[in-house]
């Protein structure tokens, strides 16, 4: 017999708080990446972020930057009209990535993955990774979707170092 699998909680760690201080409408200063996407440039929008995440002092935290980055902007291909934005920017000692969309908005965006879905339910994961990895805040309505995700920099992290070259299966 298989002991049952437990899902991991929220992030927790350099992140509390986060989400109740995150910048409600802007940010400070221009946004290191500022980019347009549809289904067609999802990949050249993840090596945008691999790259500017690491020149924002991510670290081994950019893995998690540009998964978050992912899930959020392929969720708005998929969900919120087909395109979207993406702006990523560096507040204190994290990460910020914000995606905007045009669709028809969440049902229940303050609680949309928060729970882990039924192995039997095709997708639904996306939202609920992110929020295992970063702070989020969920701004829905009619008029589309703006996700924020504060991703915390370890303290140790190589601020400035060179963006990863690879996934973390070795890939390029």
């Amino acid at each position: 017999m298989h002991a049952a699998w437990t899902p991991p909680p929220r992030r927790q760690e350099g992140v509390a708080g986060a989400a109740a201080d995150m910048p409600q409408a802007r940010h400070p200063g221009p946004p290191v990446l500022d980019q347009a996407f549809d289904a067609g440039s999802l990949f050249r929008l993840r090596a945008a972020v691999a790259a500017h995440a690491a020149a924002l002092g991510a670290g081994e935290a950019a893995y998690d930057v540009v998964l978050i980055a992912h899930e959020l902007s392929s969720n708005a291909v998929r969900h919120g009209g087909g395109t979207g934005r993406l702006h990523l920017w560096s507040d204190a000692d994290r990460i910020m990535c914000r995606v905007t969309d045009s669709g028809p908005g969440l049902a229940d965006g303050a609680g949309r993955g928060d729970d882990l879905p039924s192995p039997q339910v095709p997708g639904g994961r996306g939202l609920w990774i992110v929020r295992r990895l970063a702070a989020v805040r969920v701004v829905t309505g009619a008029s589309g979707t703006t996700i924020t995700a504060a991703i915390p920099i370890p303290s140790g992290a190589n601020r400035g170092g060179p963006a990863p070259a690879h996934d973390r299966n070795g890939r390029n």
